[in-house]
């Protein structure tokens, strides 16, 4: 029977960094192992909700404070609005639908790469190592094994494939060309644009300063300050509902006209914003994790955020469902019985924390993937009265349900199902 519990981490991203610092705050021994020289994440914005947030926090109470400084949030008295949803064609152009309302973060807008530095600077670079690319892994009763593209092996008591919606990880545990293991299209995509804030004033007014979605013919237009107030992330995203994707890269460079075509039909304050974007702007076409297996555990093994359950942005719920996914874990794992690292300890652990964490992540999943078709509709279904009210209802509820979960409860739930795993 193996004498300690140590920790391999595949991925350096927030999910995997964040386990990192969860564990290193529980005295659990860990390795990070990323693929590339560095730590990198693609894109450009991030914002995490209320639910985020608290997860960060219960990771580490100075991590959460160090992340809710860096953000960049709405200013006075709007700091707990979340996002206007407002027209963005037609007669009502730029008149507010809704708006909803997150306390106490609001919208907590920064860009990725920051967070990502914040997150390494917490964790430290002791126990990380760069240039590591998986490529398969096989356990026994003793330990996982891992193997590296550079020919080199490691060992651990347990394996959290933190590598993102393209896992290696994932697709050792499935048949790598199996639906399961692949993300699949979700049928919609964006265009992407950083604006200065004195430009995006120019076009949108004041209201350049707030989280808003203008909401348009087949798509809606996200537009958040980051960088302090100083810029404007801005993402035009539409439907490509029943289009395949055929292309091997996710990212379609010069599609001016398409972009073009994409936008007519929209309000002057959106066209106005096409400059900005270029002659020939790339779409970056969205995918997810839309078959999904009966189990995100193998043995020593386990899957969490975007390497177990991709979803679309459309809620901005994928970052904070890593936390939360890591948060638990790191709980549970810490929970282990003191010098046992064997297979049935560590698998009834990950169990354990898959018994919590897979309804809710599926649901929220499940949330972000009808928001998109209910965004890219409103304008044409030109609801009113009461059909408006119950859509304004219905969206609240949704977010809300999301953002108000109780994770201190999750994680007494998983620890009162380990406890009920090791007596049967």
């Amino acid at each position: 029977m193996p004498s300690h519990l140590h920790v391999a981490i595949v991925g350096g991203g927030l999910g995997g960094i964040a386990l990192a610092i969860a564990l290193k705050a529980r005295n659990i021994p860990f390795t990070i192992y990323e693929a590339r020289s560095a730590f990198t994440e693609i894109g450009a914005g991030i914002n995490f909700a209320p639910n985020g947030l608290r997860a960060l926090r219960e990771i580490d109470p100075s991590l959460g404070d160090r992340i809710y400084a860096l953000a960049t949030r709405n200013l006075p008295p709007s700091e707990d609005t979340w996002m206007w949803m407002r027209y963005g064609a037609g007669h009502r152009d730029g008149e507010t639908v809704m708006e909803l309302r997150a306390p106490p973060t609001g919208c907590m807008a920064m860009h990725r790469q920051e967070l990502l530095a914040v997150l390494a600077e917490k964790m430290g670079y002791e126990h990380a190592r760069f240039n590591k690319k998986l490529v398969s892994f096989e356990q026994d009763e003793d330990a996982v094994r891992l193997r590296f593209e550079d020919g080199t092996e490691e060992s651990a008591s347990v394996l959290v494939g933190c590598d993102g919606i393209h896992s290696r990880v994932r697709a050792c545990m499935f048949d790598s060309e199996s639906a399961v293991a692949r993300p699949h299209f979700n049928g919609d995509g964006a265009y992407r644009a950083v604006i200065p804030i004195a430009h995006a004033e120019k076009v949108l007014g004041e209201t350049a300063r707030q989280s808003q979605a203008l909401l348009g013919p087949n798509g809606y237009v996200i537009c958040y300050p980051v960088n302090n107030g100083t810029a404007v992330n801005v993402g035009i995203w539409v439907s490509r509902a029943g289009q395949v994707w055929d292309r091997k890269d996710w990212v379609a460079t010069s599609q001016g006209e398409q972009f073009r075509r994409d936008l007519e039909g929209w309000g002057p304050r959106v066209r106005a914003l096409m400059p900005f974007f270029g002659d020939e702007p790339a779409f970056w076409a969205a995918h997810q994790h839309r078959v999904q297996p009966a189990s995100f555990v193998q043995g020593r093994v386990i899957l969490v955020g975007d390497g177990a359950h991709a979803m679309p942005p459309h809620i901005g719920a994928g970052a904070s469902q890593a936390v939360e996914d890591v948060y638990v874990l790191a709980e549970v794992l810490a929970s282990i019985q003191p010098g046992d690292a064997s297979l049935a300890a560590v698998r009834t652990a990950l169990r354990a924390a898959e018994s919590v964490r897979m309804p809710r992540f599926l649901a929220v999943q499940d949330i972000s993937v009808r928001a998109g078709p209910d965004w890219y509709s409103f304008f044409e279904r030109g609801l009113e009265g009461d059909e408006l009210e119950r859509f304004n209802l219905g969206m609240r509820e949704s977010v809300e349900w999301v953002w108000q979960v109780d994770l201190r409860d999750e994680v007494e739930k998983a620890k009162r199902t380990l406890a009920e795993l090791r007596k049967a």
